[in-house]
């Protein structure tokens, strides 16, 4: 026999399934190699009971292609076909950080290894899926490097069989990601690279599909309207005549009209201020709801006593004690319950409860960390839900793929 003889049977030869991957004779499906490695596409291949012979050259290192396509069921000790290829990482100088977000374990191994780079993870061992990576994906950076990616578990439906296909018709990027990794399922997409909403899927939603077979979606890139264009202007109320008033009338009245209250002057730092003696805006002013009022405030500071020296009357002053009752200012309101995120401007949010232009503090009750946002939109009436994040604001209190936090809301 010639050596290319010999060569020729080498796919063949070592592409031999370990004896027994499979107990009967019913059909494989075909494992997703694409990618793969050469010593990590054998060792795939003799899991499932399959040969295969390569379409490429003899010294490959990744394959590029497979026919049948991933998820097929096939013939179990059947002959399948690999594209493969030479792909060689650059050994010096810099490298591209690839973009590894919401792509799976074997595809993030696989693009690591094409760009040079070493990766540390940062999430559960049995991890699935990557929510977040370090440095910026197209970033340039020394080959060999060791980058960070922040990883998930997100269970998926059984390797074997049929899935059904989830609806993610008006989701944004992170939420189809997701979908479609839970239902173990494979995606391309029609439309622009940057896209952040899908707009149709094929096939429809609740159809029954092969699992780890490939579908497709329709995406474009939806830009947030500016907040002129959002949030219409706060409805607006007119200032009434505060001056002369008490601190406890002044908080009466402005808390009746939605507006907030700053003193300056005597008594406003420890809150011993008994009347007002000016404000701004002045009286009958229109201003928006949630608007702050400045008030210049006032206290007696003596009182005249009496006292007797000598047998003499002799009228002397002391300071007058601050007064031992004092009106509280109205306590913070708070609400707890249920945090979620949509695609909105980050810094605003919306309740179904709070005037728009009210700013609130929402706090993660489980870890403590804290935001501060704007109302501009209107959420619709949930029990238990108080509030809807912007994905920028919820990302600084919890992973987006928990979906839900719970919360305290104050302002």
């Amino acid at each position: 026999m010639t050596v290319v003889g010999l060569l020729g049977l080498l796919p063949v030869l070592f592409a031999h399934p370990v004896a027994g991957a499979a107990t009967s004779h019913a059909p494989v499906r075909m494992p997703n190699v694409i990618h793969f490695d050469r010593t990590t596409t054998f060792a795939a291949m003799s899991r499932a009971g399959l040969y295969f012979r390569v379409n490429g050259p003899a010294n490959w290192n990744e394959v590029v292609a497979e026919n049948p396509s991933p998820g097929t069921l096939v013939p179990w000790n059947s002959t399948v076909v690999l594209a493969t290829a030479i792909t060689t990482a650059p050994v010096s100088g810099t490298t591209v950080m690839p973009d590894v977000l919401y792509r799976t374990r074997s595809e993030v191994f696989a693009a690591m290894a094409h760009a040079g780079l070493y990766f540390t993870t940062r999430g559960p061992a049995n991890w699935t899926i990557v929510i977040a990576q370090h440095p910026r994906p197209g970033s340039t950076i020394p080959v060999h490097s060791s980058v960070v990616v922040v990883t998930a578990h997100v269970a998926t439906s059984s390797p074997t069989g049929t899935t059904v296909m989830p609806n993610v018709v008006h989701r944004p990027r992170a939420a189809a990601f997701t979908a479609m990794a839970k239902a173990g399922l494979y995606f391309t997409v029609s439309g622009p690279a940057n896209w952040n909403v899908v707009t149709a899927e094929s096939p429809s939603p609740g159809t029954r599909v092969a699992w780890h077979s490939t579908v497709v979606l329709s995406v474009a890139r939806v830009v947030a309207p500016t907040t002129s264009t959002v949030a219409p202007k706060p409805p607006e109320v007119r200032v009434p005549s505060l001056v002369g008033l008490t601190r406890a009338a002044v908080s009466a009245s402005l808390s009746r009209l939605g507006l907030r209250l700053h003193a300056q002057g005597p008594g406003s730092a420890d809150g011993t201020w008994t009347k007002v003696v000016a404000q701004n805006p002045p009286r009958g002013t229109m201003v928006p709801r949630g608007s702050v009022i400045v008030v210049d405030t006032t206290r007696p500071t003596s009182l005249p006593t009496t006292t007797t020296v000598l047998g003499a009357a002799t009228t002397t002053t002391t300071t007058r004690p601050p007064p031992t009752t004092t009106v509280e200012a109205t306590p913070a309101r708070t609400r707890i319950g249920v945090a979620t995120w949509y695609a909105y401007i980050p810094g605003q949010c919306a309740t179904w409860y709070l005037p728009r232009g009210t700013r609130i503090t929402v706090e993660d009750l489980a870890t403590g960390r804290t935001i501060t946002c704007l109302v501009t939109d209107r959420q619709d009436y949930s029990p238990g839900r108080v509030v809807d994040l912007s994905e920028t604001q919820f990302a600084e209190l919890t992973p987006l793929w928990r979906g839900v936090v719970r919360v305290k809301v104050s302002w």
